[in-house]
């Protein structure tokens, strides 16, 4: 038997009104669900980058209990911000650029890459009217081992400007190529003098004791010498890579200028033409609202940009006395 179909019987498809109206459902349900996948991904690299300065933290302390004492943020870098370092221990045919990042290699499962290091000689090369610089046969080495090494552990997922940068300001400063830089540097805790070196010296035993931050040039704190208590000293903060000059760190593999974090700026200083200098100095990050902070019981806090100055001051000094209330 002949079976007929009629016209009402057959298939019917969409529309052009419905299929249009199906798109801005799905369009709708994008624009919903995308922010939501954006925060949930910050979210991830956010405690991606707080647990790599928890393993930095208990890295340092490893050091602590091997050395009895903390790393020194360098070893006889020669100048600062174009200033020469005076100091005993930094003599002017014996500049090392070495920091305290190379120095817990170590204990960051990198004893490979530490073991290619040549700590007797320079990781850099640098230059000041006072000092003689290294020459690039004695740093050639430690150079060829660091260019373009890159460790997941000294970047914060959250920073997009995660590239190799060169640093060739060779007549004030130092001589750096491909190096890369950390999102992760120690703090100062101010400029304290017209030479901009008053507190960050540990190899002076009469110098500003009061503002030390723990971390020195040619020394560094004990857990004895850390009086204020270590939940209330910063050791390390976090610190934007996207700096405005290719001659600006912080590097890890060497010591360069903008090296030291200075916690007089505050955090996340806005970048404009009068905030230059700062802004290349001033702790901060990529996440929202402020930036991770290392303490020096190793734990890692994330505090505000709008903390207030003489509170972040007083988290960086490490015997100052003052009483910190909540931050």
């Amino acid at each position: 038997m002949l079976i007929f179909h009629t016209k009402s019987e057959r298939s019917r498809g969409f529309t052009l009104i419905e299929l249009l109206v199906v798109i801005a459902i799905i369009a709708i349900l994008i624009a919903l669900l995308l922010p939501a996948v954006q925060q949930a991904r910050e979210a991830a690299r956010r405690s991606t980058c707080k647990n790599s300065m928890k393993q930095i933290g208990l890295a340092m302390h490893n050091y602590h209990d091997t050395h009895s004492i903390f790393p020194p943020a360098t070893v006889n870098p020669g100048c600062q911000h174009g200033n020469l370092l005076v100091s005993p221990d930094t003599i002017s045919n014996n500049v090392k650029n070495i920091t305290a990042h190379l120095l817990i290699l170590p204990y960051l499962d990198q004893a490979n890459l530490y073991n290619q290091l040549n700590f007797s000689q320079p990781m850099g090369l640098s230059a000041h009217a006072d000092v003689t610089p290294p020459s690039a046969t004695a740093a050639a080495s430690n150079m060829a081992a660091l260019k373009r090494q890159r460790l997941s552990i000294y970047v914060c997922p959250s920073d997009p400007a995660d590239s190799p940068g060169t640093n060739s300001s060779t007549t004030t400063h130092y001589y750096t190529v491909d190096y890369q830089r950390t999102s992760y540097g120690v703090i100062a805790r101010a400029w304290e003098d017209n030479s901009k070196n008053r507190e960050l010296f540990w190899g002076h035993a009469n110098n500003a004791r009061n503002l030390r931050s723990a971390f020195g040039t040619n020394g560094s704190a004990r857990m004895r010498d850390i009086t204020d208590g270590t939940t209330n000293t910063i050791f390390m903060s976090e610190t934007s890579m996207e700096k405005y000059s290719s001659n600006y760190g912080p590097y890890w593999g060497a010591w360069t200028n903008t090296f030291w974090l200075n916690m007089s700026y505050g955090i996340n200083k806005p970048y404009n033409s009068t905030t230059s200098l700062p802004f290349a100095w001033t702790p901060g990050s990529k996440h929202e609202g402020g930036c991770h902070v290392l303490l020096a019981d190793g734990g890692v806090r994330f505090v505000s940009e709008n903390t207030n100055e003489p509170t972040l001051l007083n988290l960086v000094s490490i015997a100052d006395g003052n009483v910190i209330g909540e931050w």
